[in-house]
């Protein structure tokens, strides 16, 4: 397979992500309603240490734990701004 190929699919799963992500934000917008209803905080530190933990444990490809982990706490520090 050339290059370009490779390119291709990239941008295919790029697309794929995104759609992931904004629905992923689309939760916590829910979520965020109704943190907002229970007088919750935005910010649930033993969640995002679970949710840290268990992806972590799932990565099965060239990606370390570590680099799936620092990927979630970007995912989850944009969402929170959803979540507000």
């Amino acid at each position: 397979m050339k290059i370009e190929d490779w390119r291709i699919r990239i941008d295919e799963l790029n697309d794929e992500i995104i759609s992931l992500l904004n629905k992923r934000a689309s939760y916590a917008t829910e979520i965020g309603k109704l943190k907002k209803e229970q007088g919750l905080p935005v910010f649930d530190p033993a969640r995002e240490d679970a949710v840290l933990e268990k992806v972590s444990t799932l990565t099965k490809g060239p990606l370390s734990p570590e680099s799936v982990k620092n990927i979630f706490r970007v995912i989850m520090q944009e969402t929170r701004k959803v979540e507000e």
